[in-house]
């Protein structure tokens, strides 16, 4: 009995989904995406041609409260050819902190990973148009996710219906971020003139079935592998 309610908690609250990043059908990457009640945690590396011209190797991660999605604490390391980087910026009493600087911020203000969360718990209803908004190592933004439709997609022989959300991002102030120099997922994550569609499994786990993007003129699909 224990075993069983230790798998059904599990289940519930500890989702680590592998996927494949092609462009163009041509794989060019891999990530594993593992969420849980209250963090976010993302590997990712380069393969194939895109390992040998744009080598990658990044782990990024995220605690949030679980009321309002509003992070506490993101850490990223990067090893992206001659870029390396180890960044921790941490919410503590409405001030956002790295290193020696601060910028004042909501207590309720969300990162990138947190509206991921986000998007996975929340209804689509609830969701739909709501304007949020979300810090990016020291900018702020306001994205908002719309709800497209319904589809069936198809993985590994099942039919899976999903929300189909496209993702709008805007920029709301023009300060300077806390760094100079950022890995090229957080830069194209952000951009304003960028098409951004999620994919979310409506019934279980609401997993993260598929994501597209176009970032600097390439079609990224970001495909889930494991079923």
């Amino acid at each position: 009995m224990g075993r069983f309610f230790l798998t059904f908690i599990t289940s519930i609250f500890l989702i680590g989904q592998n996927y494949n990043v092609n462009v163009y059908g041509i794989s060019v990457a891999n990530a594993n995406l593992v969420m849980d009640s209250s963090t976010v945690q993302l590997n990712y590396k380069t393969e194939g041609i895109a390992n040998a011209i744009w080598p990658a190797k990044n782990a990024y991660s995220t605690w949030f409260d679980t009321t309002h999605f509003a992070f506490n604490k993101f850490t990223k390391k990067i090893k992206q050819g001659p870029l390396n980087q180890s960044i921790t910026i941490k919410m503590e009493d409405g001030m956002l902190e790295y290193k020696k600087s601060s910028k004042k911020r909501a207590k309720s203000t969300h990162n990138l990973f947190s509206l991921m969360a986000r998007l996975r718990r929340d209804s689509a209803l609830d969701l739909d148009t709501k304007w949020l908004v979300f810090d990016h190592e020291g900018v702020l933004y306001n994205s908002r996710f719309l709800l497209a439709g319904q589809d069936t997609l198809s993985l590994n022989g099942r039919q899976i219906p999903c929300n189909h959300f496209r993702m709008d991002i805007r920029r709301s102030t023009e300060e300077s971020p806390f760094y100079d120099e950022t890995d090229r997922l957080m830069r194209y994550a952000v951009n304003e003139n960028t098409v951004r569609q999620i994919w979310v499994e409506q019934n279980g786990i609401r997993r993260i079935i598929q994501a597209n993007i176009i970032a600097n003129g390439f079609p990224f699909e970001i495909v889930i592998q494991n079923d």
